[in-house]
């Protein structure tokens, strides 16, 4: 049995900023981030602001174990004047809340050709600059600037699988050993970008 489209404007979708929109875009849902420039956001009355490190997260469903999540993704635009076609944006892996989570982010016109990355993420702060980055395992496939691509992510007990149009580009142990946790997207700093046909199902 082939697993269903979410209808994301019915899903359980929790966002930690309110850039995150879901439209509409040639006849289809898709939940979206654009306008990813500044870093003081409106909450009601109050204002706050958001550090560059801290990552924009969009949480989907329920608490998983195992499951699979697809989707096609699409960069939109990077907000920095001298990247202009490069950012960052992926998958959330057992999402604890917004501040604690692991990511796998896809990076188009990677500067050092590594497209794939992955990267955990504790009390909100994304380590980039840090051996917790550097160190890490990543992959080299075309992420496209100017088209939407099909991206997977398998995860199994202590690992998980990504695959970029059903291509794969490596296996990886999960850093903090979480054990269940929602499923969801990221979105990084200055970037702006797409997700649509967002499949989530339970791998027995």
């Amino acid at each position: 049995m082939t697993a269903k489209i979410l209808d994301l404007r019915k899903a359980v979708l929790d966002t930690s900023l309110p850039l995150w929109s879901i439209n509409e875009i040639e006849g289809e849902q898709v939940l979206q981030i654009t306008d990813n420039v500044a870093t003081t956001y409106e909450a009601g009355s109050a204002a706050y602001l958001v550090e560059d490190r801290i990552g924009k997260v969009a949480l989907i469903g329920e608490i998983r174990h195992n499951y699979r999540m697809k989707a096609e993704m699409r960069f939109l635009r990077h907000h920095h004047p001298t990247m202009p076609r490069a950012g960052w944006f992926g998958f959330v892996i057992r999402a604890q809340d917004f501040l604690n989570y692991e990511i796998v982010w896809f990076i188009p016109n990677a500067e050092a050709g590594n497209t794939v990355a992955y990267v955990p993420v504790a009390h909100g702060i994304v380590p980039w600059w840090t051996e917790a980055y550097t160190n890490q395992k990543k992959g080299v496939v075309h992420i496209p600037v100017d088209s939407w691509f099909g991206a997977r992510l398998d995860v199994v007990d202590d690992e998980f699988t990504v695959y970029v149009e059903d291509r794969l580009v490596f296996t990886k142990k999960i850093t903090y050993y979480l054990t269940k946790g929602r499923p969801g997207f990221y979105v990084g700093t200055a970037t702006d970008a797409a997700f649509r046909r967002v499949i989530i199902e339970d791998i027995k």
